[in-house]
């Protein structure tokens, strides 16, 4: 029989500059985490005792890489709570809570379960987490997300970036029951990267706990540090006004996307 659960940061050589932040506050704010626990590479190594590399060798995009990453681990694995190098622990994990909701997920042969309550459910479910009915906008992701690895391999696609597979995916996603979202965040975390750039607060808030910050990665300008804030602002907005049932459809006709 299959071991349940992997832990997967999905990652490649380019943000290999992450993986010493992102390492130590994982042990520092779930240190009982209990899953085997890996960092996706391209060739490189990761330095680290309770991390292991998983090797993709080269890929051509964010879903190739995700996809190879995942056909070594459905071997020996039958779920995996897969996340982000640039989405960073800040506070302690309660771990049995965890495991109970893991439990109850696995229970109900779920397909997917994410710990950030982004979407909000569309329905309650059970006392720990609430449905994503078909036609919710952005209905998977890969962010501190719980996912049966046949599933996902079912809905990714090689050539899509991580911005289109949440887009796109959630389309192929419809046919598929069982996802689910927590009602409240689950994970607190710090996203201290964006399109490849750091946010300069999160930046600011790691040097003051004395991480090395690699020189080598760009900063966002002002500018578009503002930009990111207004965007987030006007999507926290429309989500919070438009009933979930058509956020997909406005979505899709405003960007000019089949639908």
């Amino acid at each position: 029989m299959k071991n349940n659960t992997a832990l997967v940061v999905l990652s490649c050589d380019n943000y290999s500059d992450l993986w010493p932040l992102f390492i130590s506050q994982f042990e520092k704010e779930w240190p009982n985490c209990q899953y085997d626990k890996f960092i996706t590479s391209n060739f490189l190594d990761v330095q680290s005792s309770t991390f292991k590399c998983l090797k993709v060798g080269k890929d051509n995009s964010w879903s190739d890489g995700v996809i190879k990453a995942l056909n070594i681990l459905k071997n020996n694995y039958e779920y995996a709570l897969v996340t982000l190098e640039d989405l960073i622990l800040t506070e302690k994990v309660n771990n049995d809570l965890f495991q109970s909701m893991v439990s109850e997920f696995i229970k109900l042969n779920g397909n997917y379960l994410k710990f950030i309550r982004k979407p909000r459910p569309t329905n309650y479910f059970n006392e720990y987490f609430g449905e994503i009915q078909p036609g919710s906008l952005y209905r998977p992701t890969c962010v501190y997300a719980l996912w049966k690895i046949d599933t996902l391999l079912m809905i990714i696609r090689e050539e899509e970036n991580a911005w289109e597979f949440e887009r796109f995916g959630s389309i192929r996603s419809d046919k598929y029951p069982n996802f689910f979202v927590v009602y409240q965040d689950f994970f607190k975390v710090s996203n201290t990267v964006v399109k490849g750039s750091w946010v300069p607060k999160e930046k600011r808030k790691f040097e003051k706990l004395n991480y090395t910050i690699s020189p080598d990665r760009k900063t966002l300008s002002y500018n578009e540090s503002v930009r990111l804030k207004l965007s987030t602002f006007v999507f926290n907005l429309f989500t919070s006004i438009c009933p979930w049932k058509f956020r997909r459809t406005i979505v899709f006709k405003l960007k000019g996307y089949a639908s």
